[in-house]
Formats: C-alpha cells, structure tokens, sequence
C-alpha cells in the first residue's frame, strides 16, 4: 500500500463498500488513467475511509452505471 497523501491529477480513488476481498470494510482504491494501482485505502467506516484519503480531493456522487458495491469516487 503507497501513502494514501501521493496523488497524481490523473487519479481518481473509488469508495466500495463490501468488497469481496474486504467484506466488512470500506475500501478505496485508487485508479490512474482507468487502471488499477496497488494504492488502497481500508476503513470500517465511510468517514474512515474519507478521512484517510488524500486532501483536497472532490467528492462525485455514484452513478447508477456504477457497480453496486461502489459508494463514492474522489478526483
């Protein structure tokens, strides 16, 4: 896991609730470019989870294309 405060104008993290590699954890991992990276943020919690993300980032709502497990994304 890389320090969740590097950021990169091109990432974008995804808030998932439940996934099935955590399933009682939030979990957002960061995407650059669309592609996965190893970079991964683990809460019991949404806050927890946004509280660990990096600063300055903005909030999108999810879409209804949008997997369900997906709660949020953070540009």
């Amino acid at each position: 896991m890389s320090d969740a405060t590097d950021n990169n104008d091109d990432s974008i993290w995804v808030v998932y609730e439940a996934p099935p590699d955590y399933p009682d954890k939030y979990v957002a991992r960061r995407l650059l470019l669309n592609r996965p990276t190893g970079d991964v943020v683990i809460g019991d919690t949404l806050i927890d989870v946004r509280s660990k993300l990096p600063k300055g980032l903005f909030r999108l709502e999810r879409s209804d294309r949008d997997d369900p497990l997906v709660r949020e994304s953070w540009i």
